[in-house]
């Protein structure tokens, strides 16, 4: 089923931008992937070409982050008269399905390629080509070491993580022991590895000693799993940290099996399960980032660059503590973001 998935995602893929591509009187809507005729080809005008025309590539709009950082995106590139794409696989896993997707925007119509890469190595061929082809490449969510990635856009992954241990250690700061644990994302996610040392270094410095770091590749139903297996092999444990709140929702759900009152749960990103969870007291705290803001940023930084504009090597957005005091708060804000409402 994922496979046939990405053949169909890559079909529609390939005929959108041909139709851009194959026909020089055609054009793409702002924020969406329907070809338009250009009002001017009757009259033999021509159009001035001021705005790229950008693919964007995520791990998977199926997780509500990635669709943040789409609804981001479409708003600005609505606002600003950009032609955009979005594609991602349809599970953060597929990473040949996002390879596959950002080798087929090489070749097509495209002038910036956005990527939030799952797994860099399996998109150095396809970034090269992409370069090759005269395309300006980005990265969104999680940094490459690319040589031509023009800009990295998203958190700072190590001072978020760094947040969140940080404010973890000080949960348990009056415990005479202090153990825990670190769930975390595929290993070859830069985002996930980053945020891990940002955890394990603030924990240490916190007093905290760090029994280990857990690859439950970012799938709630495997931190279950291995939560439940660490419960049974470390009764002492009692910090856990996570670096995405899909986990967070596996462990809190085996943490409540096991009646674990006395285990403290800090998630990362800032999603709507989690932002519940934290609402109502079964996670202590979730540090958000700003998906919508890096997609609106993508668009803003894709034009300029177009343009010949210089930017910033690195932009980082904001990373914000969520309690039960301002969940409530995030999640309406997350909600009017997803439903393209408004930005803030």
């Amino acid at each position: 089923m994922k496979k046939l998935f990405r053949m169909v995602s890559l079909a529609i893929c390939i005929a959108m931008l041909c139709c851009a591509c194959g026909d020089p009187d055609a054009k793409t809507s702002p924020g969406s992937g329907t070809p338009v005729s250009d009002p001017n080809a009757s009259t033999g005008q021509e159009t001035p070409v001021d705005m790229p025309y950008v693919g964007i590539v995520l791990k998977s709009t199926d997780n509500p982050y990635f669709a943040l950082i789409k609804a981001g995106a479409e708003d600005e590139a609505d606002a600003l008269g950009v032609q955009v794409m979005v594609f991602s696989p349809d599970a953060e896993s597929d990473v040949q399905g996002q390879a596959d997707m950002v080798s087929t925007m090489a070749n097509m119509a495209v002038d910036v390629i956005v990527v939030a890469p799952t797994n860099e190595k399996s998109l150095s061929n396809a970034l090269e080509q992409a370069v090759d082809r005269g395309k300006i490449v980005m990265s969104v969510d999680t940094p490459m070491d690319f040589e031509d990635c023009a800009c990295y856009i998203g958190s700072d992954q190590y001072n978020g993580g760094y947040q969140q241990g940080k404010y973890a250690a000080e949960l348990v700061s009056e415990s005479d022991n202090a153990y825990a644990v670190i769930l975390r994302g595929a290993q070859e996610d830069k985002a996930h590895t980053l945020r891990e040392y940002g955890i394990t270094d603030a924990l240490e410095d916190g007093n905290v000693y760090v029994l280990g770091a857990e690859d439950c590749g970012g799938e709630e139903a495997q931190a279950e799993q291995t939560m439940t297996e660490l419960l049974e092999e470390h009764p002492e444990l009692n910090v856990v940290c996570t670096t995405s709140d899909s986990m967070a929702v596996g462990a809190q759900r085996a943490v409540a099996n096991a009646e674990r009152k006395d285990i403290h749960i800090v998630s990362f990103d800032g999603l709507p399960e989690a932002l519940e969870l934290v609402r109502i007291g079964e996670l202590d705290a979730t540090f958000a980032q700003d998906p919508y803001e890096m997609g609106r940023k993508c668009i803003e930084y894709a034009v300029k660059l177009y343009n010949g504009e210089t930017v910033e090597e690195s932009y980082h957005t904001d990373v914000k503590r969520i309690t039960s005091g301002n969940a409530a708060a995030q999640a309406d804000q997350v909600k009017r973001q997803l439903n393209h409402e408004g930005g803030k």
